[in-house]
């Protein structure tokens, strides 16, 4: 039976976006969706089980779960800090049990079988999180889990087991985990080549349905020019390497991401041959020098992000600032002597920027940041302020610390949204909803913004660049290729 008819928008990964209420006479639908601005607007609707119109229902509300005891709701609001309510079964009487610092999320409330505690998925977007719980009544929240990965989706199979999907130490997956809350004892529980992108288990805990991946990764090219691009002038950049994600452009090369079935390495192709310049995990896409002669990247060792520094041949290797756990991705100033980067802090990321000559770290921004662009002129450092949603403000920056105002700017959350056009004051952005992205371009001096692309729909992008002479966008393009699985547990 088709409950909502088209009538409500497309799923969010990064929360739950539908389910049962307690008593299984409705079903509850994630039923926000984006502006005109890129911004996600949250609210939650429900439609009866047997068919029928859908109503609001905690209007502002992400991710509701209904208590044990059907007699409470646990959800929460996008506001900074993803504040967690608990409610009564209608909605109504809210109470505030926890808040996060600004910065730092909290996703996936789930309630343990006794109706104690709450458990969620906290930390920094997206692949800096763990399993966290709280006291159903509010209190300080306990670390369940270590992983500092890509953490989702939480199904208890009963009262001290907990299946969950994350991504592995190098940085492969996300694989099923379990872990005992007792103990906080977790291991993978899934093997193969399959990834697991979501979990739930039914209420004996003997059943479960997962989401299933074969994902594939690939590079693409659209010209730069003065009318809209179409599907038509998307050429495919064609690599060896089974998958390739996260695109830079050298001097006389493109640097890549791509893997052999661990974590994603670094791959260079140059006048047709390709070469891994350093094995995984690397995170995230590289930085190259405006030279071409220095690539910098983020490796993740020992359950930290460092910033790693290398010839782009590959050789002479080398750490900065280790005392730097860094996220996302790098930008080289325009001089290159210095490398702007996101870190952590104790609440939350921060902006540095690294002097490649061995110096120590210099601090430019008090508030939240994340993924540093420099500008081509090196006056601007161009930022995302991960304070809350799935959208994120761009704010800019001087390397000196100083705040510019820019106009009113959003980018979806993970992997690279925005880069500066050479020689010039643009921006290109990669706007849109989830797999409905393009390109346009936004000119500083104007506040003009213009499309740049109309292309084919239906995948999603999370890493490009723009050609040095300014002619040419290359991006990936990353499709799931899915499928539900009902898993029925030895012994049921």
């Amino acid at each position: 039976m088709n409950l909502t008819k088209g009538r409500l928008p497309e799923v969010l990964q990064n929360i739950n976006s539908v389910g049962f209420s307690g008593d299984g006479t409705q079903v509850w639908v994630w039923s926000g969706g984006f502006d005109a601005s890129s911004r996600i607007t949250t609210g939650i609707s429900v439609v009866p089980t047997l068919g029928g119109a859908a109503r609001p229902f905690l209007p502002g509300g992400l991710s509701p779960a209904w208590s044990p005891d059907r007699n409470q709701i646990v959800y929460h609001s996008n506001a900074p800090g993803d504040p967690m309510f608990v409610s009564d079964p209608g909605g109504n009487n809210p109470k505030q049990i926890f808040v996060g610092e600004p910065g730092i999320h909290n996703h996936f409330p789930t309630w343990s079988p006794d109706g104690r505690f709450i458990y969620i998925i906290r930390g920094l977007p997206p692949d800096l999180m763990d399993i966290w719980r709280i006291p159903s009544a509010g209190g300080q929240a306990e670390r369940i889990t270590n992983h500092n990965a890509l953490v989702r989706y939480l199904a208890f199979l009963d009262h001290r087991r907990l299946l969950y999907t994350a991504t592995a130490e190098d940085g492969s997956g996300p694989w099923l985990y379990s872990v005992d809350v007792d103990r906080r004892i977790s291991h993978r529980v899934s093997f193969g080549l399959e990834q697991y992108l979501s979990i739930a288990a039914s209420g004996d805990g003997r059943r479960l349905v997962a989401t299933l991946a074969n994902p594939s990764a690939s590079l693409w090219t659209v010209p730069i020019s003065g009318h809209v691009a179409t599907e038509s002038e998307v050429i495919k950049f064609s690599v060896p390497t089974p998958r390739a994600l996260a695109p830079r452009f050298g001097a006389d090369y493109v640097l890549y991401l791509s893997s052999k079935g661990a974590g994603n390495g670094l791959w260079k192709s140059k006048d047709g041959a390709v070469s891994e310049l350093s094995a995984g995990p690397v995170m995230g896409g590289a930085a190259v020098s405006a030279d071409g002669r220095l690539v910098c990247f983020a490796f993740r060792k020992e359950g930290r992000l460092k910033l790693y520094l290398m010839d782009a041949d590959g050789t002479e290797v080398r750490v900065l600032a280790p005392s730097l756990d860094i996220r996302g991705t790098p930008s080289w100033s325009p001089d290159g002597k210095w490398i702007a980067v996101a870190a952590i802090q104790q609440d939350g990321s921060r902006l540095f920027k690294v002097p490649i000559d061995g110096g120590q770290p210099v601090r430019i921004t008090q508030g939240v940041a994340d993924s540093p662009v420099w500008s081509p002129d090196g006056s601007l450092i161009v930022y995302a302020e991960p304070v809350a949603s799935s959208t994120y403000p761009i704010r800019a920056v001087t390397p000196e610390g100083t705040p510019r105002p820019l106009p009113d700017l959003v980018a979806l959350r993970g992997g690279d949204r925005y880069r500066f056009l050479p020689n010039s004051k643009a921006i290109v952005l990669l706007l849109g909803d989830i797999r409905r992205q393009d390109f346009w371009l936004f000119d500083l001096a104007t506040n003009q913004l213009r499309r740049m692309t109309q292309m084919q729909q239906g995948y999603s992008t999370t890493g490009f660049d723009v050609s040095p002479d300014g002619k040419q966008i290359i991006f990936d393009r990353l499709q799931d290729n899915s499928d539900i699985a009902l898993i029925t547990l030895p012994g049921a």
